[in-house]
């Protein structure tokens, strides 16, 4: 029986709890209402929300927005394209043509007339150096020659006295006065005494010959010997000259420095043609050869067009950089090219047969590609695109165009700033 009482009571109790839980929620639902009735009536209606601007939807622009942006147009193609590879560059001077202009003299700079980056013709004084190293030479020749003349005019004398006892003895001995062996004595006598003028002769010619080969060794020509021999003076400055007509593209000489026999004081190149050096990455190493055609792009030249040939690739690759050295010989004229210039190197590896677009057709819009088409009265539809390789100033179009579609090259970029703001609307 207490069990069945027990059963009993906790129904009622559950009952109880149903009820008091749906009296709570009839209560809280009218209070509800209640303060719906009661509040003021703002925002009862809903805030129509605008419409998103369809990408599809042409942009239009009037004439004068067409002729203020110098909007052009080019027609989609399938074009026959250089493919290239793009590697940064730097311009150095072609050191085939160049030349050192070394100082064979000892001595000390006494002056200087050229400034690095002067054009200069072959044969130009460049500095003058005084050597009295060079002129010590010249004057021991001078007092070997003064030694010799007066060596001479004794042998010469001697000469003339041993022709008189000569012919005197021989006019003797045919009026049979002197004896036979007196004519020989004096003959033997004349002969001695030619042979000490030879031999005076000899002297001089060897010594002018050893200070010539000793000057040769400092660059100095012959012909200053020469003229020590005949106006007895001593020269001790000498003019550096240019071996060659071409820019002076290092200069390592100032007034009052001493130089050293064999010091480069100056290098002269000839800027006409240069080398443009670049590296070339690991993974690109399989497309290059000796003889590629190759072109330049300078930023600092925009519009200005540079070629040559690829005339040295690199037998290994850099363990540093993992890189290939590559060389390109470029013609350079006007010397518009200077060393040290950094450039865009395209080196054409083959050619490919491709719808293409010019580069500045071509806007980002987040991940897609876009193009604009032009269409009539001023209208521009914006169109996705899918690009492929970049053929030099081309980028190939995988899909997204056709054969004929007119795309927009200059004022593209102006349609995109109006797209964005259609968007942001």
């Amino acid at each position: 029986m207490s069990r069945l009482y027990a059963k009993s009571d906790n129904r009622r109790f559950a009952l109880s709890q149903c009820l008091i839980l749906s009296l709570t929620t009839l209560f809280l639902s009218s209070c509800n209402q209640l303060f719906e009735f009661n509040s003021p009536a703002t925002n009862t209606e809903p805030v129509a929300e605008k419409p998103p601007v369809s990408s599809d939807e042409p942009i239009t622009l009037d004439p004068s927005e067409i002729q203020k942006i110098q909007l052009s147009t080019e027609t989609v193609a399938s074009h026959t394209l250089p493919i290239e590879i793009d590697v940064t560059g730097i311009i150095r001077k072609n050191p085939n043509l160049s030349t050192n202009v070394i100082s064979l003299l000892p001595g000390r700079i006494e002056d200087v007339w050229v400034q690095h980056g002067d054009s200069v013709k072959k044969g130009k004084a460049l500095a003058k150096i005084r050597s009295d190293e060079v002129g010590q030479i010249q004057t021991d020749l001078l007092a070997s020659l003064l030694d010799l003349e007066a060596e001479r005019k004794q042998a010469e004398l001697k000469e003339t006295f041993a022709q008189k006892q000569f012919d005197r003895k021989k006019v003797l001995f045919e009026s049979k006065i002197a004896a036979r062996v007196e004519v020989e004595e004096a003959e033997n006598a004349l002969e001695q005494a030619k042979a000490e003028v030879h031999a005076t002769e000899d002297k001089r010619s060897a010594f002018i010959a050893s200070s010539k080969e000793r000057l040769k060794l400092y660059g100095i020509p012959e012909d200053v010997i020469d003229k020590v021999e005949k106006t007895r003076k001593i020269q001790y400055i000498f003019d550096l000259t240019a071996p060659r007509d071409g820019i002076v593209t290092e200069r390592d000489a100032d007034p009052g420095e001493l130089v050293t026999s064999g010091k480069s004081l100056f290098t002269i190149s000839d800027l006409s043609s240069v080398w443009l050096v670049a590296n070339v990455l690991e993974d690109q190493v399989r497309f290059v050869k000796v003889g590629l055609p190759v072109r330049v792009a300078v930023e600092s030249l925009p519009g200005e067009k540079f070629s040559g040939t690829l005339d040295f690739v690199d037998s290994h690759v850099d363990g540093h950089t993992r890189t290939l050295a590559v060389r390109a010989t470029i013609q350079n004229a006007g010397v518009r090219l200077k060393p040290e210039m950094f450039t865009r190197l395209h080196i054409q590896t083959g050619t490919a047969h491709a719808l293409t677009v010019p580069h500045g057709a071509v806007q980002k819009i987040g991940d897609s590609t876009v193009v604009y088409i032009a269409q009539s009265d001023g209208r521009f539809r914006e169109r996705k695109i899918t690009t492929g390789r970049h053929l030099g100033d081309a980028v190939e179009v995988l899909a997204g165009l056709h054969p004929g579609d007119k795309v927009v090259v200059r004022g593209s970029l102006q349609l995109l700033g109006q797209a964005l703001q259609r968007m942001n609307q």
